[in-house]
């Protein structure tokens, strides 16, 4: 599993106290309007995860303030859909069938491969405001361009605290319906802190917790069940980083999962993996970051994950299919036709049509925001500690001198 990377980052010196896990309970508990839903594995989360806060470097009073409002609401927002979930108990006969789930590491084209494959007229894929305001469900009640717009008011104050971020990820400028990463799915159960739904919180992201990780692929599949009760029939299609690294736990979840998985040279990966990760934590923490040391603990926690992940017989499942970085960018729509020629899915004409559309859009171009000139230099790394550290992953899919 990926290690714990906080420790990266340093913060002013304290001026704050740590923050109260039973009085967070109290107050979410008072702003969701529910009392009696606080189940004893949520609390022991909650408690966990302040716990980990608290060990960080601390907070200012107006970081701890800001910081709690966060996970007030995120709480808030957790306990509502308990209590959907028991309103409606129709929402757990939902059966989620072959969902495709796109993994591999950042900056590999998950986001394109995501893009496109939610282009099938057949899928339909989570989106911003589906973490943000997911609740009351909505195959419940319609959902408001108001109720929309409010969720995109927070990714606009995430950009405002980290420029630079649209030309690292230009997908967010689709506001309130960009796609998002399952990443997000487990911090709505606090199972890890991801930072689109935490933006406030000045450390780099908890990993989820190997322990607990069937628990983490439960409420993911709840929560899908969540958005898709009472709404149109189709797959799903959904993204993460992690799930390379908990495959086993993905397929006890969903047996019937697809899976597709970009390779892409480490060397490439990791100075744009870097660069996004240092603009947008640099906003978070005011740039209070030692990003020479950032470098080389980021890359010894993702190889170390790596490694492990290799010894996995689930990595030659003919349920996931790899992919070569290269090819997709030289054809992405040939890629996504030949991963249905795999699975045995329905290709059709008109989802063919519209991933041909959507490449030709310019309002989709990678660069319609600047480019961005990526470095190892800054992050303490050079293109031998990386090779040397992914020597074995470089090998098993031919990148790099491999290739």
């Amino acid at each position: 599993m990926m290690r714990n990377r906080s420790e990266a980052v340093e913060v002013s010196s304290k001026t704050s106290d740590p923050i109260d896990a039973d009085a967070l309970i109290r107050t979410s508990q008072m702003v969701a309007g529910n009392f009696d839903l606080m189940d004893s594995g949520l609390a022991d989360r909650v408690t966990r995860f302040v716990a980990w806060l608290n060990e960080q470097p601390s907070l200012r009073a107006e970081q701890k303030t800001a910081v709690e409002q966060q996970l007030r609401k995120l709480l808030a927002t957790r306990l509502r859909l308990s209590a959907d979930r028991r309103r409606i108990p129709a929402i757990a006969d939902e059966k989620v069938e072959r969902p495709i789930f796109v993994i591999g590491f950042a900056r590999t084209g998950t986001t394109l491969i995501h893009s496109l494959l939610a282009e099938d007229p057949a899928a339909r894929a989570p989106l911003w405001w589906h973490t943000h305001a997911p609740s009351p469900p909505p195959g419940e009640v319609a959902v408001t361009a108001q109720r929309i717009e409010q969720t995109a008011k927070d990714l606009d104050e995430m950009l405002a605290l980290a420029p630079g971020l649209l030309t690292l990820h230009p997908y967010w400028d689709q506001r309130g319906h960009c796609p998002i990463e399952c990443e997000e799915i487990f911090t709505l159960d606090f199972q890890n802190a991801y930072p689109t739904l935490l933006y406030k919180l000045p450390a780099l992201a908890m990993i989820l917790d190997a322990s607990n990780i069937a628990d983490a692929y439960r409420f993911h599949r709840e929560f899908l069940q969540h958005l898709q009760w009472n709404q149109s029939p189709g797959h799903w299609v959904v993204k993460g980083i992690y799930h390379q690294f908990a495959l086993d736990a993905l397929f006890e979840a969903y047996p019937d999962a697809l899976c597709i998985w970009p390779h892409r040279d480490p060397v490439q990966v990791h100075p744009s993996t870097l660069a996004i990760t240092s603009v947008l934590y640099g906003g978070i923490t005011d740039w209070q970051m030692d990003f020479k040391a950032l470098g080389p603990a980021f890359m010894q926690s993702i190889a170390a994950s790596v490694s492990e992940a290799m010894e996995s017989p689930l990595i030659d499942d003919p349920r996931i299919f790899h992919v070569d970085f290269h090819a997709l960018t030289r054809d992405p729509v040939d890629v996504i036709r030949r991963a249905y020629g795999h699975w045995g899915m329905d290709y059709s004409g008109a989802f063919e049509s519209r991933m041909q559309a959507w490449l030709a859009d310019p309002a989709n171009a990678s660069n319609r925001y600047g480019r961005y000139d990526y470095a190892l230099e800054p992050f303490g790394l050079t293109r031998e500690a990386i090779e040397n550290a992914f020597e074995g992953y470089c090998r098993r899919f031919r990148l790099g001198k491999f290739a």
